[in-house]
């Protein structure tokens, strides 16, 4: 049975302070694959970056998609949380999203200081963008946090199945992350073989939970997530580590 215990993380973040938890600054390179049906296509790259040291965290991702449909998608997100025992506290979050024409992009007029270019999680910008669009920036910014809770995760010690609900507070309001352990595994990625551990979350927004669970692959060595994988209602989508 999945059992949700705050407990057990404020144990973990406990365990994880008398280790070393600042991050060096680091950058990580991610392919990304879409598949619909007959569509089948490699769409995207992105960059993350994160560093912390001591309550401070900062990361970033930044990511274009290949030249697809007359368009380039770009994404932008950037996150600086203090982190307390007991939960994640966002002193500044902000996603970016863009959508520029490929002939406008690539002609050198593209400016993405534009507000007609860009809408941002905090309202500004004109691009037009659903609710459901926004709803993804804001949880990919929600995301860069992990780059951390999985460094400090006490994963062998944790049961098949087991879950940690992790609380996140901000400017916004309060949502939270359920993380489920699902065992060890191993992950073949340009023919070097890693091991891993199989973890699962589900992020709530605006206080309901989003209902896309995504499914990850995180190293055991280096905790670095290796592969994020989730199905949405337009395809399935996975981010690889490009090594």
């Amino acid at each position: 049975m999945k059992k949700t215990l705050l407990t057990l993380f404020i144990a973990l973040i406990g365990f994880a302070a008398q280790a070393q938890t600042d991050i060096p600054y680091t950058e990580l390179n991610y392919n990304v694959h879409y598949h619909w049906g007959m569509i089948d296509v490699a769409i995207a790259h992105g960059v993350v970056t994160v560093q912390k040291s001591g309550d401070s965290l900062t990361a970033t991702l930044d990511g274009n998609s290949v030249p697809w449909n007359g368009r380039i998608f770009c994404v932008s997100d950037t996150l600086r949380a203090s982190l307390t025992p007991s939960s994640e506290s966002i002193s500044y979050i902000n996603g970016w999203y863009m959508k520029p024409k490929v002939s406008v992009y690539r002609g050198g007029s593209f400016n993405p200081s534009d507000p007609a270019f860009y809408k941002n999680i905090k309202g500004q910008g004109e691009l037009d963008a659903s609710p459901q669009t926004m709803e993804a920036v804001t949880i990919t910014a929600d995301m860069l946090a992990l780059y951390y809770y999985f460094r400090v995760m006490d994963f062998p010690n944790m049961s098949d199945g087991q879950s940690v609900s992790i609380p996140i507070s901000s400017p916004g309001g309060s949502d939270s992350v359920l993380i489920t352990y699902h065992g060890r595994s191993t992950l073949d990625i340009g023919g070097s073989t890693y091991h891993t551990y199989r973890v699962s979350f589900e992020y709530s927004y605006q206080g309901r939970m989003s209902g896309y669970p995504v499914e990850t692959e995180v190293s055991a060595d280096s905790r670095i997530p290796l592969r994020f994988s989730a199905n949405l209602p337009v395809g399935h989508v996975q981010m690889t580590y490009d090594e």
